[in-house]
């Protein structure tokens, strides 16, 4: 048995408890919290910390695969410009893809992540998935506006998923990459799959660009441009909206998480909510700083009836894979919102949109959550600083 206090622990499916006491087993079950607010006394084989405990991390959206391109400057901006450089350096054999992807996995594990919902384009992360302690959700994430492609792309999905399947039998979708990224063929084929497993949940990037406005409804802008200058066959779509995309395309009452929502309006979610009740908006900042100089409207993050969730995106449009650094970018840019509201989306609302929050996500009886501590912490204004770090105790 182990006992952990600290100035507050805020287990996230209740309010934060002053001068609480966790105590767990030795692997780090859940026994009980212990509420003494200001009647602070010691209770023997407890562990005092300066600062708050709050459950392990959970990054709801990431691209391990990318790791090798941290540091990544596109020449060109907006979201064209990001996907051709990913495209012209994805395969550069200089880098050591292996190694990127370990050290992403020891610093997201450094760094409080408990779990993540990870993009897999291939089998690359599987090995070392296996041997870290993080648990995974894998959407493995096909894309192609190649109708001509549509099959083999599909078949060469279809393969990935099957060996995350046999790992990761309930935790593995095959998911669709974007509204704008996907041949009508492929789409068929996609939307067919998702059919036949509907407890699957479904991610898929969405109101990442202004540009995807512009491709689905005109069929030109950078999008078209990126597309044409690489010599890809396609058919430019013509008076469509990504809403429109997503419903066409993807079952209703599916789980459904919609990564970014960089220009995505109040309007469009509330559309897909009465399709989709289980709907989860996933923020990435840092990454949607980088890319396109946006953040999502507060009014967005702020609906009734939203599971607003936090990612990190890739390291090759982050810094980092600390989901602390993504909660101070948040509450930077958004001074009206208190850290616990933020840290419920790092923590309880994350591990609601890929299904694991039975065990993770909260610090509460039965769950094995994992327990960080935020030090050092301003208590005059409740929320973390730039000194804040990580501590992980289980």
């Amino acid at each position: 048995m182990r006992r952990f206090a600290a100035n507050y622990i805020f287990p996230v499916n209740e309010p934060p408890i002053r001068n609480g006491i966790v105590e767990t087993t030795d692997d780090g079950e859940i026994i009980k919290i212990i509420r003494q607010e200001d009647n602070f006394s010691e209770i023997h084989s407890t562990q005092f910390f300066n600062g708050v405990v709050v459950p392990g991390f959970i990054n709801a959206h990431c691209h391990l695969e990318l790791s090798h391109l941290k540091g990544l400057k596109p020449d060109k901006p907006g979201i064209a410009g990001f996907i051709e450089a990913v495209t012209t350096f994805r395969n550069d054999v200089s880098t050591n893809v292996d190694e990127s992807i370990k050290k992403a996995l020891t610093e997201a594990s450094n760094t409080g992540t408990v779990a993540i919902g990870d993009i897999c384009n291939t089998t690359a992360t599987l090995k070392f998935k296996k041997a870290s302690g993080i648990q995974f959700y894998n959407f493995v994430e096909l894309f192609g506006i190649n109708p001509n492609a549509a099959s083999n792309t599909f078949d060469n999905g279809i393969k990935a998923y099957e060996d995350f399947k046999r790992h990761y039998p309930n935790s593995t979708s095959l998911t669709p990459h974007s509204t704008y990224s996907i041949s009508e063929e492929l789409w068929t084929l996609i939307a067919n799959h998702i059919h036949s497993f509907p407890n699957e949940p479904v991610s898929i990037h969405y109101g990442e660009s202004k540009a995807e406005y512009q491709f689905l409804w005109s069929g030109d802008g950078p999008l078209y441009d990126r597309y044409s200058k690489a010599s890809i066959p396609f058919v430019p779509p013509k008076g469509l909206t990504p809403c429109e995309v997503i419903k066409k395309n993807i079952p209703a009452f599916r789980k459904l998480m919609l990564i970014h929502n960089t220009f995505a309006s109040t309007r469009e979610i509330e559309l897909l909510k009465t399709v989709y009740p289980d709907i989860s908006l996933v923020t990435c900042p840092e990454s949607n700083l980088l890319i396109e100089k946006n953040l999502p409207s507060l009014e967005l993050l702020t609906m009734p009836g939203v599971n607003v969730c936090i990612g990190t995106d890739s390291l090759a449009s982050s810094s980092s894979l600390s989901l602390l650094n993504h909660v101070m970018l948040i509450l930077e840019n958004y001074p009206s919102l208190s850290f616990d509201i933020v840290i419920k989306w790092a923590t309880l609302n994350g591990a609601q949109a890929l299904d694991m929050d039975k065990y993770l996500g909260t610090i509460e009886p039965g769950k094995k959550p994992g327990l960080l501590l935020i030090t050092p912490f301003d208590f005059t204004k409740m929320r973390p600083t730039a000194d804040s770090r990580i501590i992980r105790l289980i």
